[in-house]
């Protein structure tokens, strides 16, 4: 097994990280059968070099971990995950993003801070009186879940159903240390999220509402519309990818300023920190961890020659790491003006949800800030990592004190 596959590892990736950053910035994993590359100025030039590093990837990335006897029964899954927009390369890339871009204007997506502040507000109050709370469970996993819901216009209720649905199919496409052990869970999940957006569709051509799939599927760019099978497959990677990075962010974000205290502290006497203070949080410890690239030329790099055809691995939260680009990067200062982190990515992939993210963010911290200023961990409880996936790192549990 690959030592970033090792569960040690993936509760902990930053020692492999420093490891590989310093002594082979340029690594050949056998067991993932590709690169690994963790210095900040190569992943940043990689994920902006489209030509020299194809995202067109999905097929070769499985092939590459999966026995060919395995392979047949991955064909519908591949056919739709290779219509995501981090899937595909120009001029494929542009199409579909100018059309995916309908939905998430500036005005939409800064039209959502209010509904961002009342989900905060509502779960924050259901927690008044108990003293503490699992963070995770109890708020970070609740809010993108109501978010997304409202966001797509779908009941509430359903939020639970396609969480169980999009985890299924982070594990697999992230990394999973067993990829033949999730696939059949990931397919299936795939299947019933196009289904059920495939009548989702279907019930705003008939019947149009102010939410994002009807702003879809109206889209339009000269004459240009995304088919039912390109609408269908990006929202599902929409919700899949938004969901779990949401959480994410403010799970890992709240454990490192309770961790770095005096870090917390600033923030509470100065909340003008908090935009750059989110920033510093997800070139700390973001949710994105790793990204893959497909190389289409032969490319030496550091003394190494990547091959046509290879896999690569871009860690970006190695870069993020990478003293040549952060001075004292192994610590959070939320007073950190270089904000030329890799936690959203880069170029013509860089994250559709990013200011989405960062709304969700400054309402999160913001209001924990406010209500919770004493908040501290649960010294009768330990935080737990999900440490299932090397590209989405999380917590499963992270149990905290409200007060004194």
């Amino acid at each position: 097994m690959s030592e970033l596959l090792s569960p040690s590892t993936l509760r902990d990736p930053y020692p492999t990280y420093h490891h590989l950053r310093e002594t082979a910035p340029v690594h050949w994993d056998e067991a993932l059968n590709g690169w690994i590359i963790t210095r900040h100025d190569d992943v940043y030039a990689a994920l902006k070099d489209v030509a020299g590093f194809s995202s067109d990837r999905i097929e070769k990335l499985v092939a590459s971990r999966v026995p060919p006897e395995a392979r047949e029964a991955m064909a519908p899954f591949l056919r739709l995950t290779s219509q995501w927009m981090w899937m595909i390369d120009p001029p494929q890339h542009a199409r579909i993003r100018k059309l995916m871009n309908k939905g998430f204007t500036p005005r939409a997506v800064n039209g959502l801070r209010p509904l961002a502040t009342e989900i905060v507000a509502n779960l924050l109050e259901g927690a008044e009186g108990r003293g503490g709370m699992d963070l995770i469970a109890d708020f970070a996993y609740p809010l993108p879940a109501i978010m997304l819901a409202d966001i797509y216009g779908i009941p509430r209720g359903d939020a639970g159903l396609l969480k169980r649905w999009s985890d299924q199919l982070k594990v697999f496409v992230g990394g999973s240390p067993v990829l033949t052990a999730t696939a059949g869970e990931a397919f299936a999940g795939l299947g019933e999220m196009m289904r059920y957006f495939d009548e989702a569709v279907e019930a705003r051509r008939k019947e149009p509402r102010d939410d994002l799939i009807t702003r879809l599927v109206k889209a339009e760019e000269d004459g240009d519309f995304l088919s039912e099978e390109e609408l269908c497959s990006n929202l599902v990677l929409v919700l899949a990818a938004s969901y779990v990075t949401t959480m994410d962010m403010i799970g890992n974000g709240v454990l490192a300023l309770m961790r770095q205290r005096e870090q917390w502290d600033l923030l509470l006497e100065d909340s003008q920190l908090l935009r750059t203070g989110i920033d510093e949080l997800l070139r700390f410890d973001g949710p994105v961890q790793a990204t893959h690239r497909l190389a289409t030329t032969d490319i030496e790099l550091h003394g190494c020659m990547i091959k046509q055809g290879d896999i690569v691995y871009l860690i970006r939260e190695a870069a993020n790491r990478d003293p040549a680009r952060f001075p004292n990067p192994d610590k959070v200062d939320v007073r950190r003006t270089d904000t030329a982190h890799v936690a959203f990515g880069a170029g013509i992939h860089y994250c559709i949800g990013a200011a989405l993210a960062r709304i969700e963010g400054e309402s999160a911290f913001g209001a924990l800030l406010q209500r919770y200023p004493k908040l501290h961990l649960d010294p009768q409880a330990e935080p737990e990592w999900r440490a299932d996936s090397m590209q989405f790192r999380g917590l499963r549990a992270l149990p905290v004190i409200l007060g004194d």
